[in-house]
């Protein structure tokens, strides 16, 4: 099977590295310099694994005509620019790796349903110049069939990913997966974003942790408004799911301090949100399509969501005042 993946930045090429390392025919989508870059040189992947890997590469899919999946891996502010690039593609299914929950109905709009494959992922990478990626979070990455007969092809790229060295698993509750990254998304990127921190020093700050659960708790009451109660997988067990959503508030703010001092020690303290990274280039983030989504649900359903909206908020008063301002 073809894979193409299509936004091939930081997490996109660490994806495109290993399989294309493990032998599978895989095609990366990226933008003009990083393609130049890996068509010249190849990939070179440094942090958490280190080696260079030659992969096809491309900077438009105007040339090509088909492919099994495309996994794609832009920021989903860019979803309908990107897809309208591939629209033109005989697909089998596609699956979105992205951040937020809206990503599917976008894929579907362009595809239509029978094609989305269900997805979320945990790996963290910054792609750090042209050809050169920094692979900081070897997390899990999770496929699902929505009920699209898709599950041969669930199989397949889940099996592509661990024959490849990379964390996957097949999961019937993806809808919940998807929704549950959202939920630590939504404090954690944000806060981060906000207070310029890395991750660990977010959670680790009894006031900035304070203001997470609140920000995870009015994630789950969205979620359960729209039918979905969130995922207890074991991907989750470094913050003990149950005890974020339904514990005692001051004992569930322990629990983050005590992650985030755990995470410290052990050493992982370079990792940096894709949101933080956008606001320290100067760039536009993604905020509208996730954070944001989960605002203007929770107002629809009549759900209170004060620590989202001043979060997402002030990450929008960041984008407007950019020096010569976001375009």
């Amino acid at each position: 099977m073809r894979v193409i993946v299509l936004g091939a930045g930081g997490v996109g090429s660490v994806v495109a590295g290993y399989l294309a390392r493990a032998g599978y025919d895989v095609i990366m989508i990226a933008r003009p310099g990083h393609t130049a870059a890996v068509q010249r040189s190849g990939l070179q992947l440094r942090g958490l694994d280190n080696f260079q890997i030659q992969v096809p590469a491309l900077a438009d899919a105007s040339t090509l005509r088909e492919a099994d999946i495309i996994l794609v891996l832009v920021k989903t502010k860019d979803m309908e620019r990107a897809l309208a690039g591939v629209a033109h593609m005989r697909v089998g299914g596609v699956a979105s790796l992205q951040n937020g929950v809206v990503k599917n109905e976008q894929i579907a709009r362009v595809f239509g349903q029978e094609k989305v494959i269900g997805s979320a992922t945990m790996i963290g990478a910054t792609l750090v110049g042209d050809g050169e990626v920094e692979y900081t979070l070897d997390g899990i990455t999770f496929f699902g069939d929505l009920g699209n007969h898709q599950a041969d092809r669930v199989t397949f790229i889940v099996d592509a990913f661990v024959r490849s060295g990379l964390k996957a698993a097949a999961a019937d509750d993806i809808v919940s997966i998807e929704w549950t990254k959202q939920a630590f998304q939504n404090p954690f990127a944000l806060l981060s974003a906000i207070t310029r921190l890395p991750v660990h020093l977010v959670w680790s700050s009894p006031q900035l942790a304070a203001i997470s659960v609140h920000m995870f708790r009015e994630v789950v009451a969205v979620a359960r408004a729209e039918g979905v109660a969130l995922s207890e997988h074991p991907a989750w067990s470094l913050f003990d799911m149950k005890l974020m959503r339904d514990a005692p508030f001051d004992e569930a703010v322990r629990k983050l301090v005590e992650v985030g001092r755990q995470v410290a020690a052990s050493g992982r303290t370079h990792i940096l949100p894709s949101m933080l990274q956008d606001v320290l280039a100067g760039k536009q983030t993604e905020i509208e399509e996730t954070v944001g989504y989960v605002f203007k649900e929770g107002q629809r359903l009549g759900i209170p969501v004060p620590y989202t909206e001043v979060a997402y908020r002030t990450v929008k008063a960041i984008e407007e005042n950019y020096a010569g301002r976001v375009s």
